[in-house]
């Protein structure tokens, strides 16, 4: 008797005008697993041909693809998009075990698809790692150098102080420790378990591996899963990517990533054991300015090199909103998903442009 492999995984895509980059993003998901895989194409306010190239390419690619055509309000976004993409899946794909999400924009490696499954045979969520399109990194030759290392080395401290003092975190410890849509996967039962993405314009992914752990499932931040993010500067989320570079580009005194508490957060949290399930997401009052980095930089070092005795008297504390403007709600915690019809930096391929100016 022949074995016949059940179709058990759904991709899903959000796209919004992406005739130009659908194809290539489809093309290199081509192949991996077919039998397995159905994408679901959730093409949303577009005016050009998206659907129409996306159904020429997965024709030639031999794919399996829907493609939901929908109109968004104003309130909803890619939270929205990739959501209705995973009900989709979940409602038409009987023996649907798998939910895994990229961009449109995006290129993901040839054995994307593969080593997300092998690492879901042990965990229930894999966060893939995000580099940048080569042909297009250039643009990031005109960020300031320096405000780019102080968020990089920031990050790379509240990414250590979050695995030494969270509950729960210690996975995050020597791995890229990012959250983003662009590259994610999940166990279909997690994935109910939380209540799916977040309907919201921005900020979906974070949010949601944020709940899984809440919840207890297990998490991993796999540096061998890998897509590749374009560079440009008119993107299609307010408060996305693209938002983030140009901020950076500007040179002008940015709010440095929404994931990213001041020093005297994390170290009262730390001492009170408060810390919520990584990322954080910072209130807006509380974002830090690029130039305010370098003593929450030496305050955590500090903490770190004193074994964790807390120094918290001499951190800069955060009592006023800063000086770039950034939307009010209530503070109450730092896992709040991000509102409707708000926006602010998501931020995880800006970090990877920060870090690749800092090493180049």
């Amino acid at each position: 008797m022949t074995y016949q492999q059940r179709q058990d995984t759904a991709v899903i895509i959000p796209a919004r005008d992406e005739e130009d980059r659908i194809a290539d993003c489809l093309a290199a998901l081509a192949g991996q697993s077919p039998a397995r895989v159905s994408v679901v194409l959730v093409v949303n306010n577009t005016t050009d041909r998206t659907a129409e190239r996306a159904r020429e390419a997965a024709g030639k690619g031999g794919m399996d693809l829907t493609v939901l055509d929908c109109t968004l309000s104003d309130g909803e976004g890619v939270g929205t998009a990739r959501r209705r993409g995973a009900e989709h899946a979940l409602r038409h794909i009987p023996h649907l075990r798998y939910l895994m999400t990229t961009d449109a924009d995006c290129i993901v490696a040839s054995d994307w698809v593969d080593r997300n499954l092998a690492h879901l045979q042990r965990v229930d969520v894999v966060c893939g790692k995000v580099e940048l399109i080569e042909a297009e990194a250039d643009i990031l030759q005109s960020m300031d150098r320096e405000a780019a290392t102080l968020e990089g080395t920031y990050r790379a401290l509240v990414q250590d102080f979050y695995a030494r003092h969270a509950p729960g975190s210690a996975d995050i410890c020597d791995t890229h420790g990012e959250a983003a849509g662009a590259s994610l996967a999940i166990r279909r039962e997690a994935y109910l378990d939380i209540g799916g993405f977040a309907p919201t314009i921005c900020g979906e992914d974070r949010a949601l591996v944020r709940a899984v752990r809440a919840a207890g499932h297990r998490v991993h931040h796999a540096d061998d899963v890998v897509v590749r993010a374009s560079c440009r500067l008119n993107g299609r989320a307010a408060g996305g990517m693209s938002d983030a570079l140009k901020a950076r580009i500007a040179g002008a005194d940015y709010l440095i990533d929404d994931c990213l508490p001041p020093a005297d957060w994390l170290m009262s949290h730390a001492r009170a054991m408060t810390l919520g399930p990584w990322p954080p997401q910072v209130p807006p009052r509380l974002r830090l300015n690029v130039r305010d980095v370098p003593g929450h930089i030496a305050a955590l070092k500090e903490f770190t090199n004193s074994g964790g005795e807390d120094p918290i008297s001499k951190a800069p504390v955060i009592v006023a909103p800063r000086t770039s403007v950034a939307p009010e709600w209530p503070d109450d915690g730092l896992a709040e998903p991000r509102r409707p019809g708000t926006s602010g930096p998501c931020t995880h391929a800006a970090r990877r442009a920060c870090s690749t100016v800092t090493n180049s």
